[in-house]
């Protein structure tokens, strides 16, 4: 099981943004709230590029799959004899898609979302579409009642595999792990660079508003 450098910034990066974008708005801080989720912005921006253009076991055709095959595996699981899967297995590969899905989401609607007293969120100021402001700020709310039941499902499944199938996914995720053909150093200098590249575009959003001019 192998994951390559870029992948595996971004998911600690992930990781870093959607608690500090938790925290943060939990605790009213909205100007760092902003940062946190222009930060996962960025990274979710990456990952749909990298999903179609990285390394092998980085891309989306080489986890997603039927809910019968999703079906087989959670039998396997159940039964200890699950196979071994060079990059996200089934069940993982549902999991980031519901991730990116969830995260997007809440990433999208925050960029019309204000509180109309203390902040104002990027693309009204810009002029885009600000009759979304009041629909998108309710979806936000609702979408954020999914974030804990996903990250804590996440946190199952990790130590699922750990204790019941003794597979070290954390590890994996630090130091890549091994497979037959690595990444090339281009592949990991060009996903290092477009996650950069992404990530500084999202974040220069949060110039345009009244906390940061």
């Amino acid at each position: 099981m192998v994951w390559d450098l870029p992948t595996r910034v971004f998911h600690w990066g992930f990781v870093v943004s959607i608690a500090g974008a938790y925290i943060s708005g939990e605790r009213g801080a909205l100007d760092v709230h902003e940062l946190f989720s222009l930060f996962a912005l960025g990274l979710i921006v990456f990952r749909l590029i990298w999903g179609v253009i990285g390394y092998e076991t980085a891309r989306f055709s080489n986890f997603l799959t039927t809910p019968a095959k999703i079906g087989a595996y959670l039998r396997r699981v159940i039964a200890r004899d699950t196979p071994l899967h060079i990059g996200h297995n089934p069940l993982g590969g549902l999991a980031v898609i519901a991730l990116l899905a969830v995260m997007g989401a809440m990433a999208v609607t925050g960029l019309w979302t204000g509180d109309d007293i203390l902040y104002e969120a990027p693309m009204p100021i810009l002029g885009l579409a600000p009759e979304l402001a009041a629909p998108m700020g309710s979806w936000h709310q609702d979408i954020h009642r999914l974030v804990i039941p996903l990250i804590a499902l996440h946190l199952l499944a990790i130590v699922t595999h750990r204790v019941w199938l003794g597979e070290k996914l954390v590890s994996r995720m630090v130091r890549g792990g091994t497979a037959p053909q690595k990444p090339t150093r281009r592949q990991t200098w060009l996903g290092l660079g477009l996650l950069a590249f992404c990530v500084s575009a999202s974040l220069s959003l949060a110039l345009v508003t009244p906390n940061f001019i």
